[in-house]
């Protein structure tokens, strides 16, 4: 798990939350919902009440993202997350003996 977080999307979580960063791998919060929301469920039915990753919370929680982030802005703001991704990377490179 550490090595997942630290290697992985940890290194995201350190400039962008985990919806920004949902919204960003696909075309918007949407379509990551709609691919992946059956796999969202099943893997949190054991954490207490589960969302439904659609309705009112969807919208909402969408709503937000593409305030922040237009779907048709999604190509800068990759550009945007890989090079501050390549830019951590090195700088964890560094860092470590």
């Amino acid at each position: 798990m550490d090595r997942v977080m630290s290697d992985g999307l940890g290194m995201r979580y350190a400039f962008l939350g985990p919806l920004e960063t949902a919204h960003l791998n696909a075309e918007g919060m949407l379509e990551q919902c709609q691919k992946y929301a059956k796999g969202y469920v099943r893997v949190t039915q054991s954490f207490g009440p589960v969302p439904s990753y659609d309705g009112a919370t969807l919208d909402k929680v969408n709503k937000e993202l593409v305030e922040k982030i237009p779907v048709e802005d999604l190509p800068k703001w990759r550009k945007w997350r890989d090079m501050h991704l390549a830019a951590l990377a090195k700088l964890k490179k560094e860092a470590w003996i």
